[in-house]
């Protein structure tokens, strides 16, 4: 049986053990898809945010992914809701977990449950630093730069000056492996800026 990580996170009022359903989900070889079948259950069993679980949303790339994080006693319910014997082992293994949790920690578990906590959040704003989209003002600067650029090259417009803006744009898109120059990375932009910068004649013909 494959453990499924149990973390503490914000849930209502204060900080509860909780675990993330999708993992739940994939444990228990669920076929509906994930956010039909969490939505399916808050609806039919009435569990609410803030008491019974949190949402937490992440974008990647254009895509926005949405969890619910779910205390252990919800944990606990949706796998009995699977009604399979996968679904009643992990149910146990939940209960276990709980009876753990009401032990006493020492102050070194204290210390290690902090730094897992500072950790996550860790994890977290790197992801969103990561997938953060260009802001208005750093793409004008990416094309500021392309223009700029284009015209040290031929600094008079016609067929010639349009190959070089579509060959710059090129260059960029292919090298960042984008669809579209302007869905670079907010973290890239200064990389994204010295590539332009370093472009030269022969790299545009």
């Amino acid at each position: 049986m494959k453990l499924i990580k149990i973390e503490s996170n914000v849930i209502g009022n204060g900080a509860v053990n909780s675990v993330n359903s999708r993992d739940i989900h994939t444990s228990l070889w669920v076929k509906t898809p994930y956010s039909m079948w969490i939505q399916r259950a808050i609806e039919k069993y009435g569990f609410e945010e803030n008491t019974d679980f949190t949402i937490n949303k992440f974008v990647i790339g254009k895509a926005t992914q949405i969890d619910y994080i779910v205390t252990i006693d919800m944990a606990k319910e949706l796998c009995m809701l699977d009604d399979s014997e996968m679904g009643k082992s992990y149910r146990r293994y939940f209960i276990e977990k709980e009876k753990e949790a009401l032990k006493p920690m020492t102050i070194q578990e204290q210390i290690a449950l902090i730094a897992q906590g500072n950790q996550i959040i860790d994890d977290r704003v790197t992801l969103l630093e990561q997938t953060k989209r260009l802001e208005a003002w750093q793409e004008r600067s990416l094309s500021d730069a392309k223009n700029k650029k284009v015209y040290s090259f031929n600094p008079s417009d016609g067929e010639n000056t349009s190959k070089l803006h579509r060959a710059v744009w090129s260059k960029f898109k292919k090298h960042f492996n984008l669809p579209r120059y302007n869905e670079l990375p907010a973290v890239k932009y200064e990389i994204g800026l010295e590539f332009i910068n370093n472009l030269t004649l022969i790299d545009l013909v």
